[in-house]
C-alpha cells in the first residue's frame, strides 16, 4: 500500500472538508431556491392577471348595463323617437364606459349617434356618421338575427379614436350599439401593475394586442400569436406560464383567459428582474463560502505542519525505546496526546523487561504444573515425534518416559489399538504443522485393557517468525461424561418426539427472559412462522404486553409447576390478532429452567359467542326499527292534515289582508299615517306580505319533509327499470336529515354536478343508501366544527355516475374497514346501531350494478364513494 506523509494527508483532507460546504450551498441554491422563486413569480403573475380580469369584467359589464338601459326604452314611441339624439348624448355623457352610442333602423341606417364631448368631430362629420349604413355590418346583422346581446371583435374606431369593442342589444325592431371606451381600461392596467415592474397586455382570441400598460394598440393591432407562450394560452382554459423572447428581451410571463369577453391577460416581467433575488443571494453566499474556504485552508496547513513535526519527534523517540535504550531523553511539548503517547512508550519498555524475568520463572512453574496435571499431555515436533509426556499420561499405559520418547506419536501405546484413530491422528499432525489446531474424540486403553473416552486436542506453538516449532497434545478423560451424554440424548429424543407430534401448538421458552427456543409444527402453522425465524423471534411480537406480564406473573407465582391464563391476546406473523388460552409448565433441561407452553386458539370460539349475543341484540333493534317505520308513516299523515289547513287558511288570509291594505291606503291618504298592531302603516304595508310568504314557505317545507318521510318509510316497489336522479337522492336526504345536520355540524356542503346522466334502478332504494351514508358521516363527527362534504360527478372513463360522502370524523382502522359491510357488524351497538345499514346499502348498490368504496385514516376522517353505471340508450 502506498504511504504518504502525515502533513500531506492532513492538508488534503482539511481542504476537502472545507470545500464540501461550499459545494453543498451551490447545489441547494440551484435545486431548492430557484424552483421556489420561479413558483412565487408565476403565482404573483397569476394573481395580477386575475385582478385585472376582474376589473375588466366589471368595466365591460357596466357598459353593457348602460346599453341595455337605452334598449329597454320604448324608442319607437313618438316622445322618444323624436328625442333620440338628446337621449343618446345624455346616456353617453353619463356612462363611465361608452364612447359612442348608435340607434340603428331595420335597414341598417344609423338613426342617431351619441358621441362623448371629448371625442366629437365636426357637425359635418357627425351628420356623415348618421348617414352611414350598417346593413353589411356583422354586429348589426348578428344582433337582429339572434335577437339577443352580441359582442363584436376588436376594431379601430374613428369616432372612438382607437381600438374599440362594441355590443349590440335589440330594442324592438331597432338595434342599439355601444362602443366601449378602452382608455379607462388602460388606466386600470397602470393602477394594477403599479410599481411591481411588470407589464400587462390585453389580447383578443386572435392573438391581437387590444391594450397594453402604455396605451391601446396601434392600428392595425400588433399580433403576438406567433409567440409560443401566447399560442399555448389561446388553446388552454387554464393559466399558462413560461419564458419567451420579445424584441430581443427574455421575459417570463403568465397568460390566462377572461371570463366575460373571452379576451386574454398576459403579465410579463424581464427574467433579470424576476430572478434578481436568486442572483443576489447566490453571489453573497458564494462570497461568504469562498472566504470561509480560504480561512479553513490556511488554518489546516498551519496545524498540519506543526502536528507533523511533533509526530516525527515522537517516532524517533519510539525507535530509541524499541532499541532497548533505558530512559531515553524526551523534550516536553504542549500537545497532551503526544506527551501521553511518549509516556506510554517508556512504560511499555519497562514492562517488557519486567516480563522477561517473569517468563523464566513461569517456565519452571509450568513444568511442575504439567507433571501434576490430571489431563494427559505430550509435546511433539511438527513431524509427529514425541519429545515429552507428563506423568498422568505415562501412568495410564504403565510405561516409562524413556520407552516412548522419540517414537512417532501414532505408534505409541495410546494409539496403536485402533487403525482409524492412528490415521486420523497423522492427518491432524500434518495439518497442525501448518498452524491449524485440531480437536476430536478418541479412545485410549489403560494397562489393564480398559477403554477410556478422551477429548483430544492438538495445538501448534509458533516462534517469533510465526513458524510452528512444537505441537501440544492434550487429552481429557470424559468416560463418565460420555456415558451420561448418551443417556441424556436418548431422553431428549423421546421428549422431542412428544413435542413435535403434539396436535396442540407448543412453544419452548426460557423462564427468565421468555425467549423462544423451539416450537412444534402446530405452533409454526398457527403463527405463520418458519423454524429458521425462531432464534430472532421476540415473544413481545406474539403476545400483547399486558397479557405477557400476566403470563410472567402466573409463572412466577404459582402453586406447583404450572401457570394458567384462560384468555390472552396474541398476534400472528402477519399482524393478525387472535385470542389464546395459555398453559405453562416449568421444566429443567440441560441445567436451565424452561417453560413448556401449550397454546390453544380460541378466537373463533369467542367470535361465535360474541356474534350470537350481538345477533340477538340486533334482531331486537331491527324489530324496533320496523315498528318505528310504521310510526313515522302514521305521524307524517297526522302532521299533513293540519299543515294543509294552515296552507289553505294562509291563502285566504293573504287575499283578505291585501284587500284590507288597499282600503287602508285610502284612509292613510285622508288622515295621514297611523299604526296597526304597534307598527306604522307604511311598515305594515311592507311587512305583511313577507309574513304571509314566510307562513307559505314554512308550510311547503313541512309538506316536503312529510312527503319525503312517507316515501322513505313505505315499502319499496323494487322498480329496477325506473330512472334514478342521483342529485335528487342527495336533495331528498338533506331534506329528511335537516334536523340531524343542524344538530351535528355547522359545515355541511353540497357540490352537485349539473346535467348528470340518468341511472337505471329504484330511486327510493338509492335514496335509502344516501340517507344511510350521510347519517353515518354525521354520527362520526367529534364536534360541530367538523364538516361533511357531499359531491356528485360523472366519470366518463368508467361510464359511471359517482357520489361521495366525506367526513372529518375519527376515521377507522383497516381491520374495521374490512368488516364494514358484514351483516350485524357495528361499532355503535351501545348507541342503537344495528350493523345492517352498510350491509343493506352495499346489497342495494350491487343490485344496481354499482360499487361502494371506503377510504379512511384514523383521526382524520372517512370518504365513501358510490359508483353507479350510466343508463345506456
Amino acid at each position: 500500500m502506498t504511504t504518504h506523509r502525515f502533513r500531506r494527508i492532513l492538508s488534503l483532507q482539511s481542504t476537502l472538508l472545507a470545500a464540501i460546504p461550499f459545494l453543498l450551498v451551490a447545489v441547494l441554491n440551484v435545486f431548492l431556491l430557484l424552483p421556489h422563486i420561479k413558483e412565487d413569480v408565476e403565482s404573483g403573475q397569476r394573481e395580477l392577471a386575475r385582478a385585472f380580469g376582474v376589473a375588466m369584467d366589471h368595466y365591460l359589464s357596466a357598459a353593457l348595463t348602460d346599453v341595455k338601459a337605452v334598449a329597454a326604452l320604448p324608442l319607437r314611441k313618438p316622445d322618444y323617437f323624436g328625442d333620440l339624439q338628446e337621449i343618446l348624448d345624455a346616456e353617453v355623457e353619463a356612462s363611465a364606459s361608452l364612447n359612442v352610442l348608435y340607434t340603428v333602423l331595420p335597414d341598417g341606417t344609423i338613426k342617431a349617434a351619441g358621441i362623448r364631448k371629448d371625442h366629437r368631430h365636426t357637425e359635418r362629420d357627425h351628420r356623415a356618421l348618421e348617414r352611414t349604413s350598417l346593413a353589411r355590418d356583422r354586429l348589426f346583422r348578428d344582433t337582429r338575427h339572434y335577437a339577443g346581446i352580441v359582442w363584436s371583435n376588436t376594431f379601430f374606431s374613428a369616432p372612438g379614436r382607437g381600438v374599440s369593442v362594441a355590443v349590440g342589444v335589440p330594442s324592438g325592431d331597432l338595434v342599439v350599439i355601444g362602443e366601449i371606451d378602452l382608455a379607462k381600461l388602460i388606466g386600470s392596467l397602470r393602477d394594477i401593475a403599479g410599481s411591481t415592474g411588470q407589464e400587462i397586455v390585453l389580447i383578443d382570441h386572435n392573438g391581437q394586442v387590444i391594450a397594453a400598460k402604455d396605451g391601446t394598440a396601434p392600428s392595425p393591432p400588433r399580433f403576438l400569436g406567433d409567440i409560443p407562450l401566447v399560442r399555448r394560452g389561446l388553446l388552454s382554459e387554464k393559466p399558462v406560464s413560461g419564458e419567451f423572447t420579445l424584441k430581443g428581451r427574455t421575459l417570463v410571463g403568465t397568460m390566462m383567459k377572461s371570463t366575460h369577453m373571452g379576451w386574454y391577460v398576459l403579465v410579463t416581467q424581464p427574467v433579470q428582474t424576476a430572478y434578481r433575488s436568486v442572483v443576489i443571494t447566490t453571489r453573497n453566499v458564494a462570497a461568504g463560502a469562498l472566504a470561509a474556504l480560504l480561512l479553513a485552508l490556511s488554518a489546516s496547513l498551519f496545524l498540519a505542519r506543526r502536528l507533523s513535526r511533533r509526530l516525527e519527534e515522537l517516532a524517533a523517540f519510539a525507535r530509541r525505546v524499541a532499541g532497548g535504550e533505558r530512559s531515553p531523553r524526551w523534550q516536553k511539548g504542549d500537545i497532551a496526546e503526544v506527551e501521553q503517547l511518549a509516556e506510554d512508550l517508556q512504560s511499555m519498555a519497562n514492562e517488557i523487561q519486567h516480563r522477561e524475568q517473569q517468563l523464566m520463572e513461569s517456565e519452571r512453574l509450568l513444568r511442575s504444573i504439567t507433571d501434576h496435571a490430571f489431563h494427559y499431555q505430550g509435546l511433539l515436533t511438527p513431524d509427529g515425534t514425541l519429545v515429552d509426556a507428563n506423568r498422568t499420561a505415562l501412568a495410564l499405559i504403565g510405561a516409562e518416559k524413556e520407552a516412548v520418547l522419540g517414537l512417532p506419536y501414532w505408534d505409541t501405546p495410546w494409539w496403536n489399538h485402533d487403525a482409524e484413530l492412528r490415521k486420523r491422528l497423522r492427518t491432524s499432525i500434518s495439518i497442525g504443522a501448518q498452524g491449524v489446531p485440531a480437536r476430536f474424540g478418541a479412545t485410549h486403553l489403560d494397562q489393564e485393557g480398559g477403554v477410556h473416552h478422551i477429548d483430544f486436542s492438538l495445538s501448534p506453538i509458533r516462534d517469533e517468525e510465526g513458524a510452528v516449532i512444537y505441537l501440544i497434545a492434550e487429552g481429557r478423560d470424559i468416560t463418565d461424561f460420555a456415558q451420561a451424554k448418551s443417556e441424556l440424548k436418548e431422553s431428549e429424543e423421546r421428549f422431542y418426539q412428544v413435542f413435535v407430534q403434539n396436535d396442540d401448538p407448543v412453544i419452548l421458552m426460557k423462564l427468565e427472559t421468555l425467549q423462544v427456543i423451539d416450537a412444534n409444527p402446530a405452533a409454526l402453522a398457527l403463527y405463520g412462522l418458519r423454524h429458521e425465524e425462531l432464534p430472532r423471534l421476540d415473544v413481545k411480537s406474539l403476545i400483547e404486553a399486558g397479557d405477557l406480564e400476566r403470563i410472567r406473573g402466573a409463572l412466577a407465582h404459582h402453586d406447583g409447576s404450572q401457570g394458567v391464563l384462560q384468555r390472552a391476546v396474541s398476534y400472528k406473523a402477519g399482524g393478525e390478532k387472535i385470542v389464546i388460552s395459555f398453559r405453562g409448565t416449568r421444566i429443567r433441561l440441560k441445567d436451565e429452567e424452561l417453560v413448556l407452553c401449550s397454546i390453544r386458539d380460541i378466537s373463533e370460539k369467542l367470535r361465535l359467542e360474541d356474534e350470537i349475543r350481538a345477533t340477538q341484540a340486533k334482531l331486537i333493534q331491527t324489530n324496533k326499527m320496523s315498528s318505528l317505520g310504521m310510526l313515522v308513516s302514521s305521524v307524517a299523515h297526522e302532521i299533513n292534515n293540519p299543515n294543509h289547513c294552515i296552507s289553505i287558511n294562509n291563502t285566504v288570509l293573504t287575499q283578505i289582508v291585501r284587500d284590507a291594505l288597499v282600503r287602508l291606503l285610502a284612509l292613510r291618504e285622508e288622515e295621514g299615517n297611523f299604526s296597526l298592531g304597534g307598527f306604522p302603516y307604511d311598515e305594515v304595508l311592507e311587512m305583511v306580505p313577507k309574513l304571509h310568504d314566510g307562513i307559505r314557505e314554512g308550510s311547503l317545507q313541512i309538506d316536503k319533509i312529510v312527503r319525503d318521510m312517507k316515501n322513505f318509510s313505505k315499502p319499496a316497489e323494487l322498480d329496477m327499470q325506473g330512472t334514478i336522479e342521483v342529485n335528487r337522492s342527495v336533495e331528498n336526504a338533506a331534506s329528511i336529515l335537516w334536523h340531524h345536520i343542524q344538530r351535528h355540524t355547522d359545515n355541511c356542503r353540497l357540490e352537485l354536478a349539473r346535467d348528470l346522466p340518468a341511472v337505471q334502478g329504484s330511486q327510493q332504494q338509492i335514496d335509502q343508501v344516501v340517507i344511510n351514508l350521510v347519517m353515518n358521516a354525521l354520527q362520526s363527527l367529534p364536534d360541530k366544527n367538523s364538516g361533511v362534504l357531499i359531491r356528485t360527478w360523472c366519470d366518463l372513463e368508467r361510464t359511471t355516475v359517482n357520489l361521495s360522502v366525506e367526513d372529518q370524523g375519527s376515521g377507522m382502522s383497516e381491520e374495521v374497514l374490512a368488516r364494514l359491510t358484514e351483516p350485524f357488524f357495528t361499532m355503535r351497538i351501545d348507541k342503537g346501531g344495528t350493523g345492517l345499514g352498510l350491509y343493506i346499502s352495499s346489497s342495494i348498490v350491487k343490485e344496481h350494478g354499482g360499487s361502494l368504496e371506503f377510504e379512511s385514516t384514523p383521526g382524520r376522517g372517512t370518504r365513501v364513494t358510490m359508483r353507479l353505471p350510466i343508463l345506456k340508450d
